[in-house]
C-alpha cells in the first residue's frame, strides 16, 4: 500500500491512530514518515512502538507528526546492549529525552529476563530515570519473557515481575503496569491492564486484551477526585 492508500484505509475504517510496530520503524523509516504526514493532515494520530536507537536528525524530521511512541528500555547497562543487541544505552535515553522534550507522549516498556536484567538496582535505575528525567506520569510496562526464539532464558518468574511492579511504585510512578500476563496471575492490587488514579485508586480506565471495557475520564481528569490523569486523547 503507498501510504496514501494507507491513510485512506485507516480513514474508512474509523481508525484514530496508526501505529508503526512489529518491524523497528526506523528500518522503514521513509515511508513512515510520509505515511505520518498524510495521517497527521487527516487528523489521525501517528505511534511509534520502537527501539528508540535512531538518530537525532530522524526524531527532528519526524517529530511534528509523531504523537506517541513506546520505546524499549531493554536494560540499563551499555555492556549488556552491546553484547546482546550491538547497540548502546545512551542513544536510547536520548532518544526517550529528545522525544519528551518534542512533546511526544512517552511510554516505556522493559522486557524483564532472568540473570540479565532482573535485579532490584538495575529495575530501580530503569524507574529511577524514568521518574526524574521523563516524569512520573510516564507508564513503565515490565513485561514478562517467553523463550521463543534464539536467546536461551526460562520464562520470568511471576514474583519478579511483581517485584518490578513494586519497585516502579517505589520509585514514585504513577502508572506501572504487568505486560505478557493475564491479570488472574497476578496478585491482587498488581495491574497488567487497568488504569487507576493515582490520588483516589478510582478506575480510570478498565482493559481486557486489546480491548477498552471503560473509560472513565472527564475532561482529563478523575471522576472521583478530578486529579488531572497524564495522557492524550483521553475523553
Amino acid at each position: 500500500m503507498t501510504p496514501a492508500e494507507l491513510v485512506a484505509a485507516a480513514r474508512r475504517r474509523g481508525c484514530r491512530s496508526i501505529a508503526y510496530t512489529y518491524t523497528e520503524p526506523t528500518i522503514f523509516f521513509e515511508y513512515a514518515y510520509d505515511t505520518s504526514k498524510l495521517a497527521h493532515e487527516a487528523g489521525i494520530a501517528n505511534v511509534f512502538v520502537t527501539n528508540g536507537y535512531m538518530t537525532a536528525e530522524a526524531l527532528d524530521l519526524i517529530g511534528p507528526t509523531l504523537d506517541a511512541a513506546n520505546v524499549d528500555l531493554k536494560a540499563f547497562d551499555d555492556k549488556t546492549y552491546r553484547k546482546l543487541v550491538n547497540a548502546r544505552l545512551q542513544p536510547v535515553l536520548d532518544s526517550l529525552l529528545r522525544m519528551k522534550k518534542a512533546g511526544v507522549w512517552v511510554e516505556v516498556t522493559t522486557l524483564v529476563i532472568t540473570d540479565l536484567n532482573d535485579s532490584d538496582d538495575e529495575l530501580r535505575q530503569i524507574a529511577t530515570f524514568i521518574h526524574d528525567e521523563l516524569g512520573p506520569g510516564v507508564p513503565w510496562h515490565v513485561s514478562r519473557y517467553h523463550p521463543t526464539y534464539q536467546y536461551d532464558a526460562p520464562p520470568t518468574p511471576v514474583k519478579r515481575l511483581v517485584r518490578a511492579w513494586e519497585i516502579g511504585k517505589e520509585s514514585g510512578l504513577r502508572y506501572v503496569f504487568v505486560g505478557n500476563l493475564p491479570s488472574h496471575l497476578l496478585p491482587r492490587g498488581i495491574e497488567s491492564e487497568n488504569t487507576y488514579c493515582h490520588h483516589c485508586d478510582a478506575l480510570i480506565i478498565g482493559r481486557r486484551g486489546y480491548s477498552i471495557r471503560k473509560n472513565n475520564v472527564r475532561d482529563g481528569a478523575c471522576p472521583r477526585c478530578s486529579t488531572p490523569v497524564a495522557g492524550v486523547g483521553l475523553g
